[in-house]
């Protein structure tokens, strides 16, 4: 019991996240809800990779738009299923997530930032021109059908409520499945590599396979947010595989708290809501929500998530009086 207590990957954990997100459009419109389970997951997916196994990526956008474009092309070219095309786009993401791992891992910090963000852009500028014709170029890819499921519930996905709870479906599985990973022995090891890689190595465990394992992960994850985006939109925008959508996640992440199971969800759900309150008021919500960036930094160095928990677990450790001499 108490080290189920002591878990933060607990099942106890997830519930009460989905508790708390779940009703969010009876606070927020019901787009801007689902835009959040959206990034939420594409946090997610991002932060196994910074924050719980220390690699360090700018080229997280192209297994998010790879999962929009394949998703996208899969509805609309091939005809296929809302189902099947997710799938298609998911696992095309984590294949990338995968290859790029294995060809560059091996590199250690800013270097793998520098090729993750050069392979984000090279498949940014082949979308843009050489494969204009497929994917709508700088317009993005459009002209997708209606969308709608039958089985195990018939649902039209152009309806806001139907698009947010179906990708709180989604959202919930993926948070299952977070956890699933976190809690499994590859999970447990993942924080020892971010910590020190050259004591794991020489307790025989191979690091680098794990970090590959960490990576083709974070991709599935990422570019199942990329599917679900272009579920929701019915439509790609080129902008999904340009380096500022990584370094949008990054800001997400690092805001609610790396290291953490709920930083990133937090993380998106107070950058997205800043965002649109601002942008309710100035066009220059850039300005205004950097700086409650910069001023949410100070307050919680740790990120939004980590400074709680850590001032919540201080007050809640019982202090030793000092012996009287």
């Amino acid at each position: 019991m108490e080290d189920k207590l002591e878990n933060p990957y607990s099942m106890k954990n997830v519930w009460a996240i989905l508790l708390v997100l779940a009703p969010m459009p009876l606070v927020l419109s019901t787009p801007l809800a689902t835009e959040i389970l959206i990034y939420a997951i594409f946090a997610m997916g991002f932060n196994l990779a910074l924050g719980h196994t220390g690699i360090l990526s700018f080229g997280h956008a192209a297994y998010f738009g790879l999962g929009c474009y394949i998703t996208g092309m899969a509805l609309r070219y091939l005809e296929l299923g809302v189902f099947p095309a997710l799938l298609l786009g998911t696992v095309a993401a984590g294949l990338a997530a995968l290859a790029l791992a294995a060809l560059a891992v091996k590199r250690q910090g800013v270097y793998f930032a520098m090729i993750s963000l050069a392979f984000s852009q090279m498949l940014y500028f082949l979308a843009l021109s050489p494969l204009k014709g497929l994917t709508g170029g700088e317009d993005g890819l459009k002209f997708i059908p209606k969308l709608a499921i039958e089985f195990p519930v018939t649902m039209d996905l152009s309806r806001p409520w139907s698009a947010y709870w179906f990708t709180l479906l989604f959202f919930a599985l993926a948070l299952f499945a977070m956890r699933q990973v976190l809690n499994s022995p590859m999970g447990r090891l993942l924080p020892a590599v971010r910590e020190n890689e050259a004591r794991v190595k020489s307790l025989g465990f191979p690091s680098h396979a794990l970090k590959i394992m960490s990576m083709a992960i974070s991709g599935l994850f990422c570019g199942l947010a990329g599917g679900l985006l272009t579920v929701y939109l019915g439509y790609v925008p080129l902008s999904t595989l340009h380096w500022f959508t990584s370094g949008s996640i990054m800001m997400m992440t690092i805001l609610g708290g790396m290291q953490s199971f709920s930083g990133p969800i937090v993380g998106v759900l107070v950058f997205l809501c800043l965002q649109d309150v601002t942008g309710n008021f100035t066009e220059r919500w850039e300005l205004f929500s950097g700086t409650l960036f910069m001023a949410l930094i100070l307050l919680f160095p740790q990120g939004v998530a980590g400074s709680i928990k850590e001032r919540f677990q201080h007050r809640m450790t019982p202090t030793i009086p000092e012996r009287q001499a």
